[in-house]
């Protein structure tokens, strides 16, 4: 297989929760990699102790003071030169191996496709609405679930749980800082036909629950005054404005 993929990982202070997300990936993967990019979002510079000793070269980008998510990606996937990216966070462990053999055939076989997930269920509700029932399909001999384009108005377009993506897809919009956040990135998608698709074989999950970190550039949601319980009024569930899949 060729060597046309980078590894991009977007990191804020989780230092020990990224040293598991690259020891494992590193551990398990297969497939070849160009190159290794980190993208450190505190602006603590000691993240390059946390990466190194794996046995890999990383490119450690370190913003000088918080950019958010959105910004940060942008930041680093302005250096790649691949056609592929594997894009990761820092709160996941990996636990089989080619799963980025088997995204690559599956972006390879449709462009409707805008990235492969390989999250395990059980994990996030909200992915687990999308996929657990979603459409079983194989393409190019990968089993997949493809939730349709129209089963929700907002997500399933794109998303940054780790999974490998096309860097034209990128250059085509542009730049996700300039569109927003998450939400509006896969909205984009969603627009031109296009959804996520994740692999029915999970080969990662999430170890970064209890562990959130805000992004500064999303705006908090307003304060809610709370209203008196009675028979009258039931205590209503919040509702939230934004999701993050990472949980």
């Amino acid at each position: 297989m060729p060597t046309d993929i980078t590894f991009v990982l977007t990191s804020c202070g989780r230092f020990d929760l990224l040293a598991e997300t690259l020891r494992t990936f590193v551990a398990f993967n297969t497939a070849p990699i160009a190159r290794y990019v980190v993208v450190e979002d505190s602006g603590d510079a000691s993240v390059r102790d946390a990466v190194s000793g794996l046995g890999i070269d990383v490119d450690v980008i370190v913003n000088e003071t918080r950019l958010g998510q959105m910004a940060s990606i942008d930041r680093a996937y302005r250096t790649v030169g691949t056609p592929y990216i594997f894009h990761c966070e820092d709160d996941w462990r990996f636990f089989r191996a080619g799963f980025v053999e088997e995204s690559r055939a599956v972006l390879e076989g449709d462009p409707s496709i805008s990235l492969v997930n390989g999250r395990r269920l059980g994990q996030n509700p909200y992915f687990d609405a999308e996929h657990a029932t979603a459409p079983l399909r194989t393409v190019n001999g990968v089993r997949v679930r493809v939730p349709p384009v129209g089963a929700s108005e907002i997500w399933g377009g794109y998303g940054f749980n780790p999974g490998l993506r096309r860097l034209s897809d990128y250059l085509d919009i542009g730049s996700f800082a300039g569109r927003g956040h998450e939400k509006h990135v896969s909205m984009w998608f969603k627009r031109r036909g296009m959804g996520t698709a994740s692999l029915e074989a999970p080969a990662y999950e999430t170890i970064g629950q209890g562990r959130h970190v805000a992004d500064p550039t999303i705006p908090r949601a307003p304060a809610i005054a709370t209203l008196p319980i009675s028979r009258s009024f039931p205590r209503l569930r919040p509702v939230p404005t934004e999701r993050s899949l990472g949980a």
